[in-house]
């Protein structure tokens, strides 16, 4: 009886330990032991997998098989999120592996992290492996691979995994909605969005702030401001993310003075606005060309809310000024701020303004200091010859592209896509992979030559 309360007591040490973080008070616990129960062990795992630590993971669940200690499913799904938190791909093959051998009959939360564990890493495919192999019933499964498939950029298919789950019959909850309206809000796609929110009303979700965050956050994106702005006013609290969401699509749209105003406004509310919230009103007055306005909040985010700002919002500074035209301002505030003084970006986006402007001779020392830091970049020479070509300079236009051509670089393909019919249709520069690519370019033919022709082409 004694003994079973030393192993219960060790155990709780361990686990009080590991979840405070003091990992070498947990071990030494762990190693005077004498009898370490299955629980010790998991206990000292969690703590490592806490810490994103798989390594010392993978070497007790080791331990554990030389000891002949049977792991058990929280053994498990702790390694597993460890090598989640990690990107330890590796490791995580190591133990999917073992369970298959093992025949070990896995759980909801073992085949969530599993999934997880293979898009975090970038193996997109393995996920939908797993994916194929589980039972469609539980919403749990297809939340993660839509929310999967959103971390990794491919919206397209996060966007097909939930029409599956809707054709399955499978009811969508909270965490679906903020999952796949992200999609909908990179993609621009706002009937889908809309097709979204009336399933939000269906699933009487209306009184839940982080799905009406995301809507909010959507209609935003997609340049519905009206229906933001009705989303907006439905909202039984607003923090500071709603706040943000409106003013930026007050911003982005062209309505700098409302979004500044809604700024205003929020300053006199309880919620105190942060740095990306900053973000959006710099952003705001950039679009608008508010120079004064944008230096302005630029100062009060430093003096009044003491927020430290960071490359995004000198990007905005450095963009307001250089559209502006005050270029040698722009130029000097890099330059005297050590911590952005070499910043790729910045330098790009007044190098941007230096070929609108037609400052060839600023335009040229920032391009060799691009250059410099990345002499691979196509864009740049993009941009210097375009800006060469502004100023009719075209023996060095005629020697940026003979650069191009001896370093082989080209410029990466664009893409657009087009939402027809609750379908969206990408298209990427010289793509002939659409179905109906025939008839799109036949009928570009016929508009490229009504253009010229100052005419409309028949309906």
């Amino acid at each position: 009886m004694w003994q079973f309360r030393k192993s219960y007591i060790s155990s709780a040490l361990v686990d009080m330990y590991g979840k405070c973080g003091c990992l070498e008070m947990a071990r030494e616990v762990f190693e005077q032991s004498s009898g370490k129960s299955v629980v010790a062990w998991n206990a000292l795992i969690a703590g490592y997998s806490a810490k994103g630590d798989s390594k010392s993971c993978i070497e007790l669940f080791r331990r554990m098989n030389e000891e002949r200690i049977k792991p058990t499913l929280t053994t498990i799904s702790s390694i597993l999120m460890s090598c989640s938190r990690s990107a330890q791909l590796e490791y995580g093959r190591f133990i999917h592996g073992y369970m298959i051998r093992n025949r070990i009959q896995d759980d909801i939360f073992i085949n969530s992290s599993l999934i997880d564990l293979y898009f975090k890493c970038g193996s997109v495919s393995s996920a939908g492996n797993v994916f194929d192999k589980m039972p469609k019933t539980n919403v749990i499964y297809w939340n993660v691979m839509i929310s999967g498939y959103v971390t990794v950029g491919d919206y397209f298919k996060a966007l097909t995994i939930f029409d599956e789950m809707k054709e399955s019959g499978v009811k969508p909850d909270a965490v679906t909605f903020t999952s796949i309206l992200p999609a909908c809000s990179q993609l621009a796609a706002l009937e889908k969005g809309k097709e979204i929110h009336n399933s939000v009303i269906e699933s009487a979700l209306e009184i839940n702030e982080i799905v009406m965050g995301a809507l909010l956050d959507m209609y935003a994106k997609c340049g519905a401001v009206d229906k933001a702005l009705n989303v907006f006013n439905q909202l039984p609290e607003r923090d500071t993310v709603s706040w943000t969401s409106m003013i930026t699509a007050y911003g982005s749209h062209g309505q700098a003075l409302k979004a500044l105003k809604l700024f205003g406004e929020m300053q006199q509310s309880n919620a105190k606005p942060d740095s990306v919230t900053f973000l959006a009103v710099l952003s705001a007055c950039g679009h608008a060309g508010l120079v004064d306005e944008g230096c302005f909040y630029f100062n009060q985010m430093i003096s009044e809310y003491d927020i430290k700002p960071r490359s995004e919002h000198y990007s905005c500074l450095i963009d307001l000024l250089g559209r502006a035209g005050r270029l040698h301002e722009a130029y000097g505030i890099l330059q005297s701020t050590p911590e952005i003084r070499e910043d790729a970006e910045l330098l790009s986006t007044l190098f941007s303004a230096c070929r609108l402007h037609r400052n060839a001779e600023l335009g040229e020392k920032i391009a060799r200091l691009l250059i410099m830091k990345d002499p691979d970049d196509s864009s740049t020479y993009i941009v210097l010859s375009n800006m060469y070509a502004s100023v009719k300079k075209w023996d060095e236009v005629q020697k940026v592209r003979l650069k191009m051509k001896e370093l082989g670089l080209r410029k990466n393909p664009g893409c657009s896509w087009i939402e027809i019919g609750e379908r969206i249709h990408p298209f990427f520069a010289e793509d002939k992979t659409h179905p109906q690519t025939e008839m799109v370019y036949e009928y570009l033919m016929t508009l490229a030559s009504h253009m010229e022709k100052d005419e409309l082409p028949p309906s």
